[in-house]
């Protein structure tokens, strides 16, 4: 990713010019004011514009104006935030640069989900469907004091609406759009009493996708998916309350679509004769996935997209008033299962490679045992938090303690290479593997494997954190927390029976005229040469699995991260002299924490458990608040610095066997990484304009990581390399139009999204090739919305107006694989919607 600090000049020129001009428009009709926005950032309801913390809050309004219906939207809202594509559907998280794309469940992610103040541990448990939502906030920075994890990147906060008592409430919203779009959301609000009420939620969307698989009967980025949500709160006094909150998520869809670009015609995979209809040559179906792009399309093997998760969760929050200390205590439970998610790695028709867990169970049942247990993941969490004043309600402080405890049982991972592992290696391959082959024949290889796991993760916490209110203007907050992490893990690797596995093939000789030579296991998974006929007449047999003695691993982690921020609230006289409403400037310093754990480093010869380290962030930060004009202009600026210790890195490498694909955690030592960015909401007679801007420059300082190369293993440097996953550059705008026509209210939108290009190599030869890096792209979408009463609405929206392709991400598995996949974005998307609300 290209280092360009020049935009910083024309976007801060940009920002300032959006001051200078916003009078003359502000004063063309005396509209209302920006609502004042309360945000729970600190653990305590307060003003957006008086907290310093660089986060954006997007109410239920916004985000049904906008027509975001789940967490992926907000995307567009809120600057230095990306939900990146990469081997899997599920999405990987991103702020600032700090994330974890891998769905690895030795990984937690790098950026903190938390719907209802429930901390959402899994990466691929995150997507969660806007159900019944009333804010969502992006906390951007390490929070590193108050949450319930140590979130490194930052948090983002789901708060669904809490019922009320007053009355009944009802509401449906109906969608339908090309692609066989249809959405459908009911909610309603039950007083059961003069004390207690209930609201209850329900959404469910299909559709065909939009992504048409040329080598199957169907597109990708396909939706089947339905959420529900119940919340009841007994008001028992005027001091106490009981909130129970449940959710329930079903997603029943196809993986990820992608587009193949080849790269490393040396890659042992790359160079495989594959078996079945689709043709044997990689590179041939590579380039033709390529070619599909221009059109919204790709080719890939129908069996090995599978994206499908059951989401439960369930907490009871206890609000009261103890001697003048506000009370809260949240526990949750929380499981996922039926878990069948897997990505096709080569990105091609060709069956060549998938990985993840449906991989794993393709494995099992392509074997002589295919019995296991099913996938379950639980998650039990205890939090206590005090919030009180004190010294004349000159100090405000909040303590607490977090507990929380994770079992993944069951958790499968595999690699299915061609035809149920079965694959061949030609005369040229052969000789890299130092065994001379005639033309005419090849080299059978198996080269399937299996990993079975239980995962036990426990988390406690201490914090407290204080705001002392120095001066009429001047504040001081002081942060600690401390936190205990332990791991531990059983894993059991499974290889094939290569003596038996020759043998299931002898056994088909003189079945086929083809089928005459026999074959002994050479070496790894290679088999004795065979001519090509013979090859391709075998019937691929079940493949006889051997299973290793268990490995167990067990490690703790421990850190203390403080935060230290000064702000500064300007008054009345300072306010008055510049024409300003509030002002706010802070600076902060404050420390991130992520786990560190344990994972299997494994080859087909030899497994071991390596531990990884924590993840430590040093952030410094500068910014501002400030409204304006009446409130009709609000301007919000962050500049930081984050200096990263033992980044945590998802790689990928050859094995030792040549033919397996490894993917394991390491730390890639010492990172930088710098940006800015800015909100703009601006009030324009009937014009209402949100802007943001996002700028982050990642350079890794020390980069050292020990990995097997085609010539062995050795230590690359890898320093060069640009920050994955993430744009430099990102930047969003929407334009709305209020028209009080004669008809009722009248609301046309306008909304743009630009994207920077985008580093997705995963190993140590992804750099040296430019198709490692998708392109930039922008997006304009356009909706309108006819208000025809206080009760209904229609609205009608064009996603992606210009039709033109782009990536929205990818993974580039070079050396092993030889490929780089590209995940495309969706065509142009038409639709309507209608709403209904009765109270």
């Amino acid at each position: 990713m290209k280092t360009n600090k020049a935009v910083l000049f024309p976007l801060a020129m940009s920002a300032l010019s959006t001051l200078c001009v916003a009078p003359s428009f502000a004063q063309t009709e005396n509209r209302a004011m920006l609502e004042e926005v309360v945000v729970t950032a600190r653990r305590r309801e307060e003003s957006l514009q008086d907290t310093p913390l660089a986060v954006s809050a997007l109410g239920s309004d916004m985000l049904e104006q906008m027509g975001i219906s789940d967490i992926e939207g907000v995307e567009t809202l809120a600057p230095s935030l990306q939900f990146s594509q990469t081997n899997y559907k599920a999405p990987a998280v991103f702020i600032r640069g700090i994330g974890q794309r891998s769905g690895n469940p030795v990984l937690d992610p790098g950026v903190g989900m938390y719907l209802n103040g429930v901390y959402v541990p899994r990466s691929d448990a995150q997507l969660l469907d806007a159900v019944d939502v009333a804010s969502i906030q992006v906390l951007r920075g390490p929070q590193g004091t108050l949450f319930g994890k140590n979130n490194i990147g930052g948090a983002i906060l789901v708060d669904s609406k809490k019922p009320f008592t007053d009355g009944f409430e009802f509401g449906a919203k109906l969608g339908a759009g090309n692609y066989g779009q249809k959405s459908v959301k009911l909610d309603a609000n039950l007083p059961l009493s003069d004390s207690i009420a209930m609201r209850v939620a329900v959404n469910a969307k299909r559709s065909d996708g939009s992504i048409d698989n040329v080598a199957a009967d169907y597109a990708l980025f396909d939706q089947d998916r339905m959420a529900v949500s119940s919340r009841l709160i007994w008001y028992v006094n005027d001091e106490f309350e009981v909130d129970v909150f449940g959710f329930l998520s079903r997603i029943d869809e196809r993986g990820s679509p992608y587009n193949c670009v080849f790269q490393n015609s040396s890659a042992i995979l790359a160079q495989g004769i594959y078996r079945g209809a689709d043709g044997s040559d990689l590179q041939a179906a590579c380039n033709e996935s390529s070619e599909l792009a221009k059109t919204f399309k790709v080719s890939q093997t129908a069996e090995d997209a599978v994206y499908a998760i059951d989401n439960h969760m369930l907490a009871l929050t206890l609000r009261g008033s103890i001697a003048g200390i506000d009370v809260e205590s949240i526990t949750s439970y929380a499981m996922q299962d039926n878990i069948r998610i897997s990505g096709d790695s080569d990105g091609t028709a060709i069956r060549a490679v998938a990985v993840g867990p449906d991989a794993g169970y393709q494995v099992l049942n392509g074997s002589d045992d295919p019995s296991v247990g099913d996938a379950v993941r639980e998650q039990f969490s205890q939090e206590v938090k005090f919030n009180g004043t004190a010294w004349d309600d000159t100090l405000n402080y909040t303590f607490g303690v977090f507990y929380a405890e994770e079992s993944l049982d069951n958790s499968i991972d595999g690699t299915e290479v061609g035809d149920n592992g079965l694959v061949a290696v030609g005369p040229g391959a052969a000789v890299d593997l130092g065994i001379p082959l005639p033309n005419a024949l090849v080299l059978p290889v198996q080269a399937n494997a299996v990993a079975l796991a239980d995962y036990e993760n426990t988390t406690a916490a201490v914090f407290a954190q204080g705001t002392w209110d120095m001066t009429e203007t001047l504040q001081l907050t002081l942060g600690l927390r401390y936190t205990e992490e332990e791991r531990s893990t059983v894993q059991i690797q499974g290889t094939p029976d290569y003596d038996e596995y020759a043998s299931r093939l002898n056994a088909q000789i003189g079945s086929n005229p083809a089928i005459l030579l026999p074959v002994t296991h050479v070496m790894d998974g290679i088999f004795s040469p065979v001519p090509l006929a013979q090859y391709f007449a075998y019937e691929a047999p079940s493949v006889p699995l051997l299973y290793a003695a268990p490995l167990r691993g067990d490690t703790r982690f421990s850190e203390f991260t403080p935060a230290v921020t000064l702000n500064y609230l300007a008054d009345d006289e300072l306010l008055e002299s510049l024409n300003l409403d509030s002002f706010i400037a802070y600076a902060t310093v404050s420390k991130g924490f992520k786990s560190g754990g344990l994972d299997v480093r494994s080859t087909q010869t030899d497994s071991s458990i390596k531990q990884f380290e924590p993840e430590i962030v040093v952030n410094k930060e500068i910014g501002f608040k400030l409204d304006a004009l009446d409130s009709r202009l609000r301007f919000n600026v962050a500049v930081f610095q984050m200096d990263y210790t033992d980044l945590q890195v998802a790689l990928y490498e050859r094995g030792t066997t040549q033919t397996e694909v490894v993917q394991f955690t390491g730390n890639a030592g010492e990172a930088v990484v710098d940006g800015f960015e800015f909100e703009i909401t601006a009030l324009l007679g009937d014009f209402t304009i949100n802007a943001n801007a996002g700028y982050t420059d990642g350079d890794f300082i020390d980069y050292d990581l020990g990995t097997n190369t085609a010539d062995g293993f050795a230590i690359v440097d890898r320093s060069g390399e640009a920050f994955p996953q993430v744009p430099q550059n990102v930047r969003g705008v929407v334009v709305q139009y209020d028209w009080h026509s004669p008809i009722g209210l009248i609301i046309p939108q306008l909304q743009y999204y630009y994207s920077d290009e985008i580093f997705i190599g995963t190993d140590y030869l992804s750099g040296e090739y430019a198709s490692s890096t998708i392109g930039q792209y922008e997006l304009f979408n356009a909706r309108a919305r006819w208000q025809i009463n206080e009760q209904m609405g229609v609205s009608a929206y064009v996603n992606n107006l210009k039709d033109d392709p782009y990536f929205v991400g990818g993974i580039a598995v070079t050396s092993v694989i030889g490929v780089a996949n590209r995940v495309p974005g969706t065509p142009r998307e038409v639709g309507v919607e209608f709403s209904y609300q009765f109270q």
